[in-house]
């Protein structure tokens, strides 16, 4: 990414909305999925009824994607966008995640099953909670 193309600071403009301009997508196959991830980025915050949309279809996975944004650790590189976790990082692409719960126990064709890695990096994005870092992951990742 070159300077003139760092994302935007704060929530997304209008311009910014479109379904490239995220990581994790907004449409997806799933009415309530997409409700919660519209309603966040129009509010430019996070809200009680969004928050508890995303917990009702996510449970435990939903709740730690709040705590991890409101913790600050979601994290855009120049090249991926990561989440740090407990015991890792995890590179979230494409609406995609690293970890082993993405790996292992979701089915990738079930628009409600996403690793709390996705849903914190769809929730900051919309938020603008991301700490954008001028540098890149992988030079980054060498030091872990």
């Amino acid at each position: 990414m070159s300077d003139g193309d760092d994302p935007p600071a704060g929530p997304p403009s209008d311009e910014t909305r479109e379904a490239d301009a995220y990581v994790v997508p907004t449409e997806t196959e799933s009415d309530a999925e997409t409700a919660w991830r519209r309603e966040l980025a129009e509010a430019g915050e996070l809200t009680p009824d969004g928050v508890e949309r995303l917990v009702d279809l996510h449970d435990g996975r939903g709740a730690r994607a709040v705590e991890a944004v409101s913790e600050g650790r979601i994290k855009r590189y120049r090249d991926f966008t990561v989440v740090v976790g407990h015991e890792d990082e995890y590179v979230v692409e494409d609406g995609g995640c690293t970890c082993k719960d993405s790996e292992y126990n979701l089915d990738p064709e079930d628009p409600h099953e996403r690793c709390w890695h996705v849903l914190a990096v769809a929730i900051a994005e919309r938020i603008g909670e991301i700490d954008h870092h001028e540098m890149w992951y992988s030079e980054v990742r060498d030091f872990l």
